[in-house]
């Protein structure tokens, strides 16, 4: 993983948390301290990351295509790395969890999305360099204002 990448990619994980902010605002049935704690942490993680989110937000605004391939591709990688903390916590849950079913559904869930994300990482890890040039060179042509 590219550190650049990650803080290239604040700016679409600020827009995606910002969309789920205000959806938040209209979810009923939550009370509304918590919609005001949620609101404040973003803010506040706004403020802290603002330098990587305007840099990522002039990135984004120069070559939208790009920037939304890589950061595609290190959402790809996040998860993959984080699945090193993901299934531990994943199988305690599954221990302590009441409901069988949903224990198992987790646990399938879980099996699939690895095996997935280790198809895909085995197939770009071989074929990075024709999946590149398609994905950049050739589908580009195909998006409308792509730059």
């Amino acid at each position: 993983m590219n550190e650049a990448l990650i803080i290239k990619s604040v700016f679409l994980f600020m827009v995606v948390w910002t969309i789920g902010i205000a959806m938040l605002w209209f979810r009923p049935r939550v009370e509304i301290v918590w919609k005001i704690i949620a609101t404040v942490i973003l803010v506040f993680y706004t403020w802290f990351f603002f330098d990587e989110i305007s840099s990522g937000y002039n990135s984004f605004s120069a070559g939208w295509y790009g920037f939304i391939l890589n950061f595609l591709k290190e959402v790809l990688s996040l998860v993959f790395v984080n699945l090193f903390f993901i299934w531990p916590v994943a199988l305690i849950i599954i221990f302590y969890k009441a409901d069988a079913i949903g224990a198992e559904k987790l646990l399938k869930f879980l099996c699939v999305l690895t095996l997935v994300l280790w198809i895909v990482f085995i197939l770009y890890f071989f074929f990075s360099k024709g999946i590149d040039e398609f994905m950049i060179k050739n589908f580009k042509e195909m998006v409308p204002g792509a730059k």
